[in-house]
């Protein structure tokens, strides 16, 4: 359909999403395969058309642009429904996945990928290696290797050892937010200029004679004027001081925090995995 009644209903939003679905997975399917506009159109020429000039590079550009306007600002529709069927056919997907009704590219693995909550490249991964689509397999046959992931699904332990996967995958870095807290309280700049100089500034203690409290003064002044801080600004500066400080000593204390915490994940990890393997291939020797 073209002409004023279609620009009206391409104006529809839900007719709008359809359109940019389309778009934006045609375009998507054509760069994942290499292909250009001439290759989508001898495609289709050559399965559907006995390789006649049906479809040009000119036919093309029009799907892709579906429901945008063209030269002399028409909406350009949809593809006839027998032809899109066709791209769909030569592209390897459901129509659904092309207009966005479906997330997976099939409605086969988009009922598997409701059901299971696993995505779709991980499903695919699955019937490669059932249906030997890789080149290093150990199963004699295909039925050994769909056996094999079987077994593993259903092992009793395979929810531990994905919780304890997931843990060391979320292991949480707070050290840039211990950073970033820094520098949203006193400025990139106060910060950078604290941060350099810093480890300059002397902190007397508590029984430090009077004679040295006067060098530590004199010191610190130094550093000052080395800093180019004005007397205005010195309490905020020296905040930042201590805050700098600080933010260090809690980032080191992070950094022993994540080592730690991902020692014991990994080795949870690996005993959860290890008792999965022996409860699939027990051990033949005794210990």
């Amino acid at each position: 359909m073209s002409g004023p009644k279609a620009e009206l209903l391409q104006q529809n939003e839900v007719v709008k999403s359809r359109l940019k679905s389309w778009r934006d997975n045609l375009l998507g399917l054509m760069r994942e395969r290499s292909l250009t506009q001439n290759g989508l159109a001898e495609l289709i020429n050559n399965r559907f058309y006995g390789e006649s000039d049906q479809f040009t590079q000119k036919n093309v550009s029009a799907w892709v642009n579906a429901g945008l306007p063209d030269r002399k600002g028409h909406v350009r529709p949809f593809p006839k429904f027998e032809i899109m069927l066709q791209i769909a056919a030569v592209l390897e997907v459901d129509l659904g996945y092309l207009i966005g009704d479906i997330e997976c590219k099939t409605y086969k693995a988009q009922d598997a990928h409701e059901y299971t909550g696993i995505e779709e490249s991980a499903l695919e991964e699955v019937r490669k290696i059932t249906h030997f689509e890789r080149k290093y397999h150990l199963g004699e046959s295909r039925g050994s290797n769909s056996a094999m992931i079987s077994e593993i699904l259903k092992s009793p332990i395979l929810p531990e050892l994905l919780d304890e996967m997931a843990s060391l995958a979320q292991l949480n870095d707070k050290r840039d937010d211990i950073t970033e807290a820094v520098v949203a309280e006193y400025g990139e700049e106060l910060v950078n200029r604290a941060l350099r100089y810093c480890d300059d500034f002397v902190a007397p203690g508590p029984d430090t004679p009077e004679e040295e409290l006067h060098e530590v003064e004199a010191i610190n002044e130094a550093v000052f004027e080395s800093a180019g801080v004005s007397p205005e600004e010195r309490p905020r500066f020296m905040e930042a001081v201590k805050a700098i400080s600080k933010a260090i000593d809690d980032c080191y204390d992070e950094e022993n925090r994540l080592v730690r915490d991902e020692s014991a994940s990994r080795y949870m990890v690996q005993k959860r995995f290890g008792e999965i393997v022996e409860l699939i291939a027990p051990s033949r020797f005794t210990k």
